[in-house]
């Protein structure tokens, strides 16, 4: 599959080094999504962002926001950043709204940005096994504000067409489940379908993570990560 060594301080060694937390937010249906903000002039001494979701049409109820302190970024003078967790469903449907402000405090003065609001939306990434080497297949992806290098990590097990999990990154298990005869059984080629999300018109990029595991032969189990050759793949959500 041409996949690098996941020690090789690679994009995909970062998705391995976060695969546990980013299964855990998969598990509790959450996705991290990076909000940045960059310092206008310098003497700023906090920024914390505020915000909250709300279905199409609906006004944001600010009384019941959740907050964040946006953390200054070392390598970037005047960059600060912070993670939030976003649901992969909201009232049932994968796409709703995300409204956000920020606060900024300098001095004794403080102000507060206007608000901003995105769509938030699902799009189906599909990974074609012709050979039925794969048992499971993971997408490590994450959503660029800006720099590659600033997107938070996640990860979506894709489903199988075939095997009874109804969506990937909604249901199917984000460990290795011992279901190598039932992959096996069905007929090539074997599609793998999951979920990502992110802000309309946003770009994300992604790698699947491919594994082969309960091989009657132990010795033929492999784990890597296919990344286009280093380059990952990129959508437009």
């Amino acid at each position: 599959m041409g996949a690098p060594p996941v020690d090789d301080g690679s994009a995909v060694s970062d998705l391995t080094a976060a695969l546990a937390e980013a299964r855990r937010a998969e598990t509790e249906q959450l996705f991290g999504l990076r909000k940045t903000w960059f310092d206008p002039a310098p003497g700023i001494e906090m920024v914390q962002l505020h915000f909250t979701w709300t279905p199409p049409g609906v006004e944001p109820d600010w009384d019941g926001a959740e907050t964040r302190v946006l953390t200054p970024n070392g390598a970037s003078p005047g960059l600060r950043t912070a993670v939030i967790e976003a649901p992969r469903r909201r009232g049932g449907s994968r796409e709703y709204l995300l409204h956000h402000f920020f606060f900024v405090v300098r001095g004794t003065d403080w102000v507060s940005s206007p608000v901003f609001t995105e769509e938030i939306v699902a799009r189906e990434l599909v990974y074609t096994d012709a050979d039925g080497r794969w048992t499971h297949v993971g997408i490590g992806w994450g959503v660029s504000p800006g720099a590659a290098g600033l997107a938070a990590p996640n990860y979506t097990a894709a489903a199988l067409d075939g095997l009874p999990f109804d969506d990937g990154g909604a249901g199917a298990p984000p460990e290795p489940a011992p279901i190598h005869e039932f992959v096996q059984a069905q007929p090539l080629p074997h599609v793998f379908r999951g979920l990502v999300w992110g802000p309309r018109g946003a770009e994300l990029r992604y790698a699947f993570h491919l594994l082969r595991a309960g091989s009657p032969r132990p010795e033929e189990d492999v784990e890597i990560w296919d990344d286009n050759g280093g380059q990952g793949w990129n959508l437009t959500l």
